[in-house]
């Protein structure tokens, strides 16, 4: 590589004489190479039909081949490059390409086309058509020659066809529908693209054809351009700038004079955001990704695209192509190619991306000069001694290697992207605190010794930190409900002996009681005693309902850093006079209870005492 490209494009125009310094540009690119060629001395001609030319970079339509000085002049255009620029023959040359190829496991190669539909094809519409029915996909109506996203239209799931097919006028053929304009195709919409702060964006890069023979293929991966679209991305959106992502449809945003700058990123800006934005997410994801792996299959991509359409080329020397590639990366980071441009525009919105315009034409401008006067002269084209950002993918006398390599190329890693999902699980509720009313555990029997175990556990033992608040109030209202209705029957104890015909009626009477009762609580002692199956009900419905209004509130109210702030508004503490009223309560009722242990027969119905004699 030459250190001093400026005195190489001097010694270069020095070798030409003044004479046959002529150029013509027609192109959005006129005003760029007229600045870069006028500075060296060069003179401008309008004459489309000018044949003393050195350069001349036009449209194809501009071309009169008939008068094409081969090895002389220089011309920014190739015969059959349409074999790639053109949409539908594009699809055509590279899907006949890839069922050529197979890898070393004798597979198929990855293909980096969506699936594509030529529409002018009776049989391709009702495949179509089919696959529309069956599938539930976004599709994309692209024309082929059309550029600047003119003409193209996205269309939902479950789209109104009628306006792209109408009804064949007599005949009996396979699909009674036809293309309503010629030249059109469908091709599957990529829904699922890799988003830029939740915009979709595409990757235009530029590669240059310097010579045809032998085939020489440049890639200048520093003028690579971001385009991102202006609207979020939604993949039902019915408004064009949220999809296509060309400045010519941004500019019609109702927003794009204050938003101009968004609109596009340099390739070193998109390789600095997938490093802080996307790397931390994805380890496996190298450093300099953008940099290193996507631009090796940016690379593969283009050569397959060369070896599938060089034969299809009328190569003569002095004839070279200035091309734009449309690339899409969708969430799984794999590389689709959208589109191949043969008058890419290099006008962008971003004042940044457009300081890179200059530097790619000129550089572009000094390869293919070297070039043509290296073959005058009959000296080896390579190496190039200009070379600054473009590098050398594709000699056409030595791919053995890199064909192999490239067949077993993958395109996609499968990162899938983590989106934020949102949080299933519940807020944990502020745990309402019981209040703890002294129920005297001491026992209120006369022997103490045979009930010392009623006050031991009577309910299982469980881990009240992971209990619910409902939980907890049921087992505190159990364990109230057992206390106070075990000292209501008194049980024998060890050394009594009750008479045979009391025993029998009573054990009688039990059995009975036990088979009616659907709840049963057996305290230690061996007495049966038959809880409330009511109140217990009523404790927990209403436990439960206190739970789940109390739940709805604590998950409305924001959160609060401060822990007696919170239990507040929680609601976690207990007014002091309830707790007094209840142990009121309990006192009155232990009172009532002495009264009949002193006096067991106070209450007793004569009637009953008669019957069990």
């Amino acid at each position: 590589m030459n250190a001093n490209p400026t005195k190489v494009d001097e010694d270069f125009d020095q070798r030409i004489s003044i004479d046959s310094r002529i150029f013509f540009a027609g192109t959005d690119k006129a005003r760029v190479i007229s600045e870069i060629l006028e500075k060296r001395g060069w003179s401008r001609t309008k004459d489309r039909n000018v044949t003393n030319f050195t350069i001349k970079w036009c449209l194809a339509n501009q071309v009169d081949w008939t008068k094409f000085q081969e090895g002389k002049q220089l011309i920014n255009n190739i015969p059959g490059q349409l074999a790639f620029s053109d949409k539908i023959n594009l699809w055509y040359t590279v899907r006949d390409y890839l069922q050529k190829r197979y890898t070393q496991n004798g597979k198929h190669m990855q293909t980096f086309l969506a699936m594509t539909f030529v529409l002018d094809d009776e049989n391709e519409v009702a495949e179509f058509l089919r696959v529309y029915k069956k599938q539930n996909r976004t599709w994309i109506y692209k024309p082929r020659y059309n550029y600047a996203g003119r003409g193209i239209t996205v269309l939902p799931v479950h789209s109104d066809l009628s306006t792209i097919f109408k009804l064949k006028v007599g005949g009996n053929t396979r699909c009674p529908y036809e293309s309503r304009l010629p030249g059109y195709l469908m091709q599957q919409y990529i829904s699922r693209p890799l988003l830029i702060k939740g915009r979709k964006f595409d990757i235009r890069v530029h590669w240059l054809v310097a010579w045809t023979k032998p085939l020489l293929v440049f890639y200048n991966h520093n003028a690579s351009v971001v385009r991102l679209s202006l609207n979020l991305y939604r993949e039902f959106d019915c408004d064009r700038t949220t999809h296509l992502t060309n400045l010519s449809v941004q500019e019609s945003h109702s927003r794009y004079a204050f938003l101009q700058e968004s609109t596009g990123m340099t390739i070193n800006q998109l390789n600095q955001y997938f490093n802080q934005c996307f790397r931390p997410f994805h380890p496996k994801l190298c450093q300099d990704w953008v940099m290193t792996v996507m631009q090796e299959r940016m690379q593969t991509i283009i050569r397959h695209v060369i070896r599938a359409s060089k034969d299809q080329l009328a190569r003569e020397a002095g004839q070279f192509g200035f091309f734009g590639c449309d690339f899409l990366l969708d969430e799984n980071f794999r590389i689709w190619l959208l589109e191949i441009n043969d008058n890419p525009g290099v006008g962008w919105g971003n004042s940044l991306v457009n300081t890179t315009t200059k530097p790619l034409i000129e550089e572009t401008l000094n390869i293919v000069c070297e070039c043509l006067e290296k073959h005058k002269n009959k000296q080896a084209l390579l190496p190039i001694n200009c070379l600054k950002n473009y590098e050398l993918i594709y000699n056409e006398h030595d791919d053995v290697t890199r064909l192999l390599m490239d067949d077993n190329q993958i395109f996609t890693d499968q990162y899938s992207i983590r989106y934020a999902i949102k949080e299933t699980t519940p807020r944990k509720t502020p745990r309402r605190a019981v209040p703890h009313i002294h129920t005297s555990r001491t026992s209120i029997y006369r022997n103490d010794s045979t009930h010392n175990s009623m006050n031991d556990l009577i309910l299982p033992s469980v881990n009240m930190e992971n209990r619910s608040p409902s939980i907890l109030a049921l087992n505190h209202h159990a364990s109230s409900v057992i206390n106070i209705l075990s000292v209501t029957n008194e049980s024998l104890g060890h050394g009594d002996t009750p008479d045979n015909g009391s025993s029998k009626k009573s054990k009688k009477a039990l059995k009975a009681f036990q088979t009616k009762s659907p709840l049963l609580l057996t305290p230690p002692n061996g007495s049966t005693i038959r809880a409330n199956k009511t109140s217990i009900k009523q404790t927990l419905s209403k436990a439960n309902t206190s739970d789940t209004e109390r739940k709805k509130h604590s998950e409305s109210l924001p959160t609060i850093v401060d822990k007696k702030q919170s239990m507040y508004r929680s609601e976690t503490f207990v007014d002091a006079s309830s707790t007094s009223r209840n142990e009121k309560k309990l006192s009155k009722h232990k009172t009532m209870i002495k009264d009949e242990q002193e006096n067991p027969l106070a209450n007793v119905n004569p009637g009953k005492l008669c019957t069990l004699n």
